[in-house]
C-alpha cells in the first residue's frame, strides 16, 4: 500500500517549511534509503534513492506518493542527508536565484553530487537559464573578483576544501584559483579549480607528490587580492594586468612558502605577507 501524505494537496511547495515537510515524507516512505538527488518545483518534489541495486524515485504530487523506477539511466551520486541541507530557507534561495538569472519562470532547485563528493543545491528556470549554486547552508556561490579580499576568501576557502595540507595555491587568468593536493597515488596530484563564476571542481593530474607539502592557512586572502593589484604595477605592465598568474609552493626550499608571479616575460617573488623577496632566490 502506498504511504499517504500529509500535506495538503493545494499546498505551495515552493515554501520552505512545505518543502522541507515533503521532502521528510518522501524520505520515510523510501524507507530511509540513501538519498541521491531531491528534486523541487512548484508542481512537484522527488527524490532519488538508492534501494539495494536499484534506483527509485519518490514522488510527492497533488497531495499523493508515487514512487517508479528512472526512466534513464542515473550517473552515479554520492547520498547525502537532506536534513543537512537549508531547504527551509527556499523561499529566499529561489528569490536570489531570480535576481542572479534574471528570471522566476518555472524555477526548480535540485541538490545532487556536482563534483567529487560535493553536493550542491541549484535553481535553473525554464526557458532555461545557467544554473545558480548554492551550498548546503543557503550561501550563493558566486561570481568571484579574484582583486578584491571577499572574491579570494571565497575562491580560495571553495579550493582548498577541507584540505589541511597542500603541494601549491597558483592562479591563472581565465581558468580561477587551483589547488593540487596528494592522493593515493604516486605522481598523481589532485587538483581542485574554482573559477570565476562556477562552484569548484576536482580531477586527477600528473603532478609531482614528492613536494613539500604547506597549510593553506598561512595564506592571505587580503595579501593575494592586494598583490594581484600591486604587482602588474611593480613590474610596470598595468595594462596586462589581466595576464598575471602566480604559484605558492615551498620550491624555494625556505621555512614558509613563497609567490612567483610571472606577467608578459617579467617574474617577481614575494613571502606571503607580500614583500618582495626576487632577488634573494635567484
Amino acid at each position: 500500500m502506498m504511504p499517504s501524505s500529509t500535506t495538503s494537496a493545494s499546498a505551495s511547495l515552493l515554501s520552505g517549511r512545505t518543502a522541507r515537510s515533503i521532502v521528510d515524507e518522501l524520505v520515510t516512505a523510501s524507507g530511509n534509503s540513501p538519498v541521491t538527488k531531491v528534486d523541487i518545483t512548484s508542481r512537484a518534489v522527488s527524490i532519488s534513492v538508492r534501494a539495494g541495486s536499484s534506483p527509485q524515485i519518490w514522488t510527492w504530487q497533488g497531495g499523493r506518493i508515487t514512487t517508479s523506477a528512472p526512466q534513464s539511466a542515473q550517473t552515479v551520486s554520492r547520498p547525502f542527508d537532506p536534513d543537512s541541507f537549508a531547504l527551509d530557507h527556499l523561499d529566499r534561495i529561489l528569490s536570489v536565484a531570480a535576481k542572479a538569472t534574471g528570471s522566476s519562470k518555472n524555477q526548480e532547485l535540485q541538490i545532487l553530487e556536482y563534483n567529487q563528493g560535493v553536493v550542491l543545491m541549484s535553481v535553473s528556470t525554464r526557458p532555461e537559464t545557467r544554473p545558480v549554486f548554492f551550498r548546503a547552508d543557503g550561501s550563493l556561490v558566486t561570481t568571484v573578483d579574484f582583486t578584491s579580499v571577499a572574491g579570494m576568501t571565497e575562491a580560495l576557502r571553495d579550493a582548498v576544501g577541507e584540505d589541511t595540507q597542500v603541494l601549491s595555491v597558483a592562479y591563472q587568468p581565465g581558468k580561477g584559483l587551483m589547488v593540487d593536493t596528494r592522493t593515493d597515488t604516486d605522481g598523481i596530484v589532485l587538483r581542485r579549480t574554482r573559477s570565476a563564476d562556477m562552484p569548484a571542481w576536482a580531477v586527477e593530474r600528473r603532478g609531482d607528490t614528492g613536494a613539500q607539502l604547506f597549510s593553506p592557512s598561512d595564506v592571505s586572502p587580503a595579501v593575494l587580492a592586494d598583490l594581484m593589484t600591486r604587482v602588474p604595477t611593480v613590474l610596470s605592465k598595468p595594462a596586462d594586468a589581466s595576464k598575471l598568474s602566480f604559484t605558492i609552493d615551498m620550491s624555494d626550499g625556505r621555512s614558509l612558502p613563497t609567490i612567483h608571479f610571472s606577467l608578459a616575460g617579467s617574474t617577481m617573488v614575494t613571502d606571503l605577507e607580500g614583500k618582495d623577496i626576487t632577488a634573494q632566490v635567484r
